[in-house]
């Protein structure tokens, strides 16, 4: 999943405002049910191309694996896509006061 917030440029068509569905976490095809606990938001090419799919989150070790891999300016984005989901997060990381 590619982890886009509603409203936030779309990350694979930059041209588009991300639009969140609800998708089903364990597909009802598969017995998945309508409760609240088998239910997630998804991007709408995300929920399109899940049909099916139970993907898991990627681990910690194998995440940081993929971002040292990655080149260095798409690293800074997503320093800056976190710097901008996480702002209160991040002042406390860097040792900052709010003002």
């Amino acid at each position: 999943m590619c982890g886009a917030v509603a409203g936030e440029s779309h990350p694979y068509d930059l041209t588009r405002k991300t639009r969140l569905h609800i998708g089903h976490i364990v597909d009802k095809s598969q017995g998945g049910t309508d409760d609240p606990s088998n239910l997630r938001a998804l991007c709408s090419v995300c929920n399109e191309g899940a049909s099916n799919l139970t993907l898991e989150r990627p681990s910690n070790l194998k995440l940081l694996v993929q971002v040292r891999r990655a080149k260095g300016s798409d690293q800074i984005e997503l320093l800056r896509w976190l710097v901008r989901k996480y702002p209160k997060q991040s002042k406390e990381f860097l040792g900052e006061e709010d003002t």
